[in-house]
């Protein structure tokens, strides 16, 4: 029973039933959630016109079983303006939280790292190191995070220096791939570490690095997401 409001996202709506809906929400102060919102798909003209994802809520919910009932959800604000390119990001970023994070973990700062993603997605027509700042935060909540300073030895990273980057290692100093690896500059690693990603060639071997890294924790199924990137 959750009879206070909250403010929540939408991750996700799937239909259930002839007229029902399982919404994934994530909560500032419980984490994800996973809500049957009874009449969703009935009620079209009020409540599914606002139950979207990127519309920030205020909802309760109340039972006792492992399948809670949505009790109250209210718009606050105004929705993020997302379109083409912004939109499949946004997407991205939400099937990316829903692999993630485990159903009632909170994150009260993953929360608000999410918030600011979305809208600067809606703000912006340079995407990507959005993409890639959220990606190292999230992996940093999560307790998986990187290591982007120091190389596996110890060592403070070089950024004149060449790196291969193993998921159970870290960087490792080193002019060629090594087991299976990906291949960065040590400059690449201080700008994802400083979120001051300086030219084209850092931003590609930064996303190299989270298609590389992210599978290690979301498993080997791929993100339906990155198929919508292909026509964009």
């Amino acid at each position: 029973m959750n009879p206070s409001l909250q403010s929540a996202y939408i991750l996700h709506v799937r239909n259930y039933r002839e007229t029902s809906g399982l919404v994934d929400f994530f909560t500032e102060d419980d984490g994800r959630i996973n809500l049957l919102a009874k009449g969703y798909r009935a009620n079209t003209k009020s409540r599914k016109s606002f139950l979207q994802p990127f519309r920030k809520l205020s909802i309760s919910w109340r039972g006792r079983g492992e399948l809670k009932t949505l009790a109250v959800a209210e718009e606050t604000g105004s929705p993020v303006r997302l379109e083409n390119h912004a939109l499949v990001s946004a997407l991205y970023v939400n099937e990316l939280m829903t692999r993630l994070l485990q159903p009632l973990d909170p994150h009260p700062e993953l929360f608000e790292m999410y918030e600011m993603t979305i809208k600067m997605l809606g703000q912006t027509s340079n995407l990507e190191p959005v993409l890639r700042f959220f990606e190292r935060n999230i992996l940093d909540v999560m307790g998986y995070g990187l290591q982007l300073m120091i190389d596996s030895e110890g060592n403070t990273i070089d950024e004149n220096a060449q790196y291969c980057y193993i998921a159970d290692m870290g960087p490792v100093k080193s002019m060629k791939p090594l087991q299976n690896g990906v291949m960065l500059q040590g400059k690449t690693l201080l700008s994802l570490n400083s979120s001051e990603i300086v030219d084209s060639a850092v931003l590609k071997e930064c996303k190299a690095l989270m298609r590389y890294i992210l599978p290690h924790y979301t498993g080997e199924k791929p993100l339906k997401t990155r198929e919508l990137f292909k026509h964009y």
